[in-house]
């Protein structure tokens, strides 16, 4: 009877795998928003926290730093970095990726994304305030060559 009882779960065993589905196949991820909807919603929103957070405000009566002055600022500007760098993949995605140039500006914003992060977890104001210039680069860049623009327009694509 032990033996019986070994090959009846046995059996419930292989019946039990039979039934369980496959997991998903592993990079078979899929876009779910347009590229216009993951700017939109993901992409300007963490880029101008960021800004927010570098910077000064120049007018006649004084200069206003931009950056943080609590832990709470700071860390807010980590995530926006963070998820400027991780849009950056979303737009290489297939579904979204166009051609080369495409993949360098949007790496060029990884890079920026990844850069930011580790200017706002030193809580460096300086090193932050450059890293956003070099976001605010690759987006312009980016936009320039793929938003269309007038023909009387100064911008020259680069």
């Amino acid at each position: 009877t032990g033996a019986v009882s070994a090959l009846a779960l046995g059996a419930l065993a292989v019946a039990a795998a039979a039934q369980t589905p496959a997991p998903p196949k592993l990079g078979a991820a899929k876009t779910m928003m347009s590229t216009k909807e993951v700017m939109k919603y993901i992409t300007n929103p963490a880029a101008e926290t960021f800004w927010k957070a570098s910077g000064e405000i120049d007018t006649e009566e004084a200069e206003t730093s931009r950056a943080p002055q609590t832990d709470e600022r700071w860390a807010e500007a980590v995530a926006a970095a963070a998820v400027v760098q991780e849009s950056a993949n979303l737009l290489m995605m297939d579904g979204r990726a166009r051609d080369e140039p495409w993949m360098r500006f949007a790496q060029q914003m990884a890079d920026a994304g990844a850069a930011g992060m580790k200017a706002a977890l030193a809580k460096n104001a300086e090193a932050t305030f450059e890293t956003g210039g070099e976001m605010y680069n690759a987006c312009f860049n980016c936009h320039g060559r793929y938003i269309p623009r007038p023909a009387n327009s100064l911008w020259k694509q680069p």
